[in-house]
């Protein structure tokens, strides 16, 4: 047969080729002609960050409180001894020596120093070899790159100041985090000293954000009908124990709208709502009229010591954790609770003095003007904090003085990484999330040696972020984030305690090594650590040698080995179990919106991954848990145990009903290795994920002796039901097996040790080990294949 000649057909083929061609060409062109037209044309302008439109209210700017304005001294005291406004000197003048110094605008400072008020002091960090190494180690030269445009273009705060910089330490990235010069703080370990003549302050501890150098505390009477934003309020008088005491006019100013269309701050509702009944902190300044204005508000019903309810018990701590603290009932708009959770063994009250630990956990802003969710998920946000019990020197009675280790990245409200206390944070009128989201903050009564070494390797990861290791800018990641590098900080923190603990009093090593063996299990689940971790561990003994920087890897990897603190959620919640189990005592300061009068607005918890999703939202996390549990020795002696106990009753059971052959079927080895495979599949993996992993709640989820019986027994009861219910739907060979007493009376022993072996190691491995040894053993060695009609091929 003759074949068509291929160059007799090419000339038809380019000629239909043609049209498509051109079809091709034109539809590039489309294309192409906007990308053209928008390169020729201007960039366009960056969009207004929530700082910038906040900005443009004079109150939100340093020169609307002048300092030669004071308020009376009889009813307001300074918001600390040293008090001032942050300074960034200029790119030349920090190019000389290289130390890491700021200017301060003194506007508090202790008694004996007053003539220092409204200078400006060079700021810098005392002669400590160590600290000086640390500081060190986190200059860096700034350049801003495509990532800070990008975040610039996004409308976030970018440190534009810091571009070119070099040597740039934690004293400059805090100073030029804003646009502005406008970042106020509180300093700590302080000395005064000369230098050419002029004094400068020198500091053992990094600088606390602080909002509003002077503070009151007032209840608010009644509304000027004139100016809603002008309050009557009557001050505490200490002689007489309550609000009894001089009556003024002070202002608290509607905040503009951000970029959202959303106020952080709008005084409607604060006479009604009862987070008001015990006053209010006032943080602030006298405006240039003399009218004392506020920058930040705090109940001081919210950081007493009283709580509405307290519950005892380990278990009873962990169901409210992990049930109640979030739940539907809780997370109303307005609604506020405090909460003791007291574990097992003997009470101690809160007393002065007493520091704890803070975990920090807020969630998402619903509503018609709330915020879009992604994936179903409500991330929020972590952190944790510090806090110690003092003797209010308005009331003379005790409180809680709360400070946040933040770990925050570029946002567009302006706040900045680093130590903040409540008025520079949740109750900042500015940009405090006091109104606008659902917030849960843990207090725990911890080890002390814990919480210094935390706040020390916080502070290191926070001036990182300031910085973004030298590109200006620090981008969420699965393996980078606010809940993943507090995470890093606290195991910085276990690391560096475990290799001083010669060095550490004895009488502490104990409860402390338990603590640590706990939480390495957390943040750590697979029993490896981060690379990036155990690097930056490795500097901080050394923090002076080397070239060494510090790492981040963005790798989902990363984020891989460190599952259990990739979302705020867990995190906050399984760290809390973790101090609970180990005997310390919690108080739970949960506030939804408060005072909660815009109804456009609405708290959304923070949830776990898919959280939003009917069933989705409960059984991923509950099978998350199980499946990377890892399995333990202790695990594996338990499921040995169970499975003798089976075994023994099974085998009596079985002969002496006659359901078990006296005589053992003759073993195939090749048939039992490739029925294993199978078997360990289905129905082991398969019924244990569905029966107990999916099921049940988890152990972590601290259910009471009779919740987990019922778990248990409901467990038991469908695993049962199951098979006589496949025997009539797509398993009919089975049927007359399924229905028989005997198999059923075994069926339900092998649940119960299952159920029991879940319940007792939180990890699905050890009951699908029991299963599939059970099934494989009766299958393939005690006749189980002739009940059910089935015959392999040797």
């Amino acid at each position: 047969m003759l074949l068509p000649q291929p160059w007799l057909r090419r000339p038809p083929q380019r000629r239909r080729r043609w049209p498509v061609l051109l079809l091709a060409i034109g539809a590039m062109a489309l294309l192409l002609l906007p990308l053209a037209r928008a390169a020729l044309t201007q960039p366009a302008p960056r969009p207004p960050t929530s700082y910038d439109l906040a900005w443009r209210a004079p109150f939100n700017r340093p020169a609307h409180y002048p300092l030669e304005r004071r308020p009376d001294l009889a009813l307001y005291r300074p918001h600390g001894d040293w008090f001032g406004r942050l300074i960034l000197p200029p790119a030349a003048a920090m190019a000389q020596g290289g130390e890491d110094w700021v200017w301060l605008e003194v506007e508090q400072a202790p008694a004996g120093h007053d003539d220092l008020i409204g200078r400006r002091l060079r700021l810098g960090w005392q002669d400590d070899p160590r600290l000086r190494a640390l500081v060190g180690k986190m200059q860096t030269p700034v350049r801003l790159g495509a990532e800070a445009r990008l975040a610039a273009q996004q409308g976030n705060v970018v440190p534009t100041r810091l571009d070119g910089r070099d040597d740039v330490g934690p004293l400059q990235s805090l100073a030029g985090a804003h646009p502005h010069d406008d970042i106020t703080v509180a300093l700590e370990a302080v000395q005064l000293e000369q230098r050419d003549g002029e004094p400068m302050l020198r500091i053992g501890r990094p600088p606390l954000q602080s909002t509003g150098r002077w503070v009151g505390l007032v209840r608010l009477l009644r509304r000027d009908p004139a100016d809603p934003e002008r309050f009557r309020v009557q001050h505490y008088d200490r002689l007489r124990g309550g609000f009894s005491g001089a009556i003024e006019t002070v202002r608290l100013p509607r905040q503009p709208p951000d970029r959202h269309g959303r106020r952080f701050f709008d005084p409607e509702g604060l006479l009604e709502t009862p987070a008001g009944d015990e006053g209010w902190y006032l943080y602030g300044a006298p405006d240039s009229a003399g009218t004392f204005t506020a920058q930040a508000l705090e109940p001081r019903l919210l950081t007493s010591l009283a709580s509405d309810r307290l519950l005892r018990g380990t278990t009873a701590g962990l169901n409210h954790i992990n049930r109640v603290n979030w739940s539907r009932d809780q997370t109303r708009r307005g609604r506020f609770t405090r909460v003791d959770l007291v574990p097992d063994g003997p009470h101690t009250p809160w007393q002065p003095s007493d520091r704890s630990l803070l975990i920090h956990n807020f969630g998402g802003i619903g509503g018609p003007e709330g915020e879009p969710i992604s994936g179903f998920t409500v991330t929020g946000h972590f952190a944790f904090g510090a806090a110690r019990v003092v003797i209010d020197p308005f009331t003379g009675q005790p409180r809680f003085d709360m400070r946040y280790h933040q770990i925050y990245a570029n946002n567009p409200n302006g706040i900045v990484s680093g130590s903040q206390d409540w008025s520079a944070y949740t109750g900042n009128l500015q940009r405090g999330w006091l109104g606008t989201r659902p917030i849960s903050d843990v207090l725990v009564r911890t080890e002390p040696l814990l919480l210094e070494e935390l706040a020390i390797q916080a502070e290191v990861l926070m001036a990182r972020y300031r910085s973004g290791d030298g590109s200006g800018v620090s981008l969420v990641s699965p393996a980078i984030s606010c809940v993943q590098d507090s995470s890093q900080a606290l195991w910085i923190a276990i690391d560096q305690l475990r290799r001083r603990r010669r060095q550490l009093d004895g009488r502490e090593l104990p409860r402390l090594a338990s603590l640590a063996q706990a939480l390495d299990a957390l943040l750590t689940p697979f029993g490896m650590v981060r690379s990036d971790w155990r690097h930056n561990a490795s500097l901080m003994d050394t923090p002076g040698d080397g070239p060494d920087r510090f790492k981040a890897n963005p790798s989902l990897w990363d984020g891989v080995l460190s599952w259990r603190s990739m979302l705020p959620r867990r995190a906050h919640d399984e760290m809390a179990g973790v101090f609970l189990r180990h005997g310390d005592p919690l108080h739970v300061v949960r506030t939804n919106q408060v005072p909660g009068v815009d109804e456009r607005l609405a708290p959304l918890a923070p949830t776990q991954l898919l959280g939003q999703l009917p069933v989705v939202g409960v059984v991923l996390p509950r099978l998350m848990d199980a499946f990377f549990a890892p399995l333990t020795g202790r695990g594996l002696a338990l499921g040995a145990l169970l499975l003798g106990a089976y075994a023994a009753a099974a085998l009596a059971l079985g002969r002496g009903t006659g359901f078990l052959p006296a005589q053992r079927t003759r073993a195939r080895p090749l048939v039992m290795v490739r029925q294993a495979i199978v078997l360990l599949l289905t129905p082991s993996l398969i019924e244990e994920t569905l029966f107990r992993a999916a099921l049940l709640p988890h152990p972590l989820e601290g259910l009471n002796g009779w919740d987990s019986l019922a778990w248990g027994a409901l467990s038991v009861g469908l695993f049962v039901a199951w098979h006589p219910l496949a025997s009539r739907l797509w398993y009919r060979q089975g049927r007359r097996l399924f229905d028989d007493g005997r198999f059923l009376l075994l069926a339900s022993l092998l649940g119960v040790a299952c159920v029991i072996a879940y319940q007792a190691t939180g990890s699905i491995w050890p009951p699908v080990l029991i299963h599939w040894l059970v099934v494989l053993i009766w299958l393939e060695l005690l006749g189980g294949r002739s009940r059910l009609g089935q015959a392999v091929q040797g």
